[in-house]
């Protein structure tokens, strides 16, 4: 009797580990794929490193997106970097941007 509750054991031990560390990176990878899913050429974009810009060309096959940071300046970066849209504040809304 007391093998039967030790593979009950080992059984519950393992599918806790896969519910704790697989399961928040699937949702993880499953909620980034949705975001530059839903991204668009003329979206206001910020950057994991805090940039905010204006997604000027996006290529999901070839893994690159450029976004104008200001005028005459646009860089090149990875889709993946693009934490997510960024809606504009009423004082970008009064000045035409």
């Amino acid at each position: 009797m007391a093998q039967g509750t030790d593979w009950l054991f080992w059984i519950f031990l393992i599918v806790m580990v896969i519910v704790f560390f697989y399961v928040p990176q699937w949702l993880a990878r499953r909620r980034q794929r949705q975001r530059e899913q839903d991204l668009e050429v003329g979206d206001r974009v910020l950057t994991v490193g805090g940039f905010l810009g204006t997604l000027t060309h996006y290529d999901s096959e070839a893994n690159i997106a450029r976004i104008r940071l200001a005028d005459n300046l646009e860089v090149e970066i990875l889709p993946g970097a693009i934490r997510g849209k960024q809606a504009p504040d009423d004082g970008e809304r009064a000045r035409g941007e």
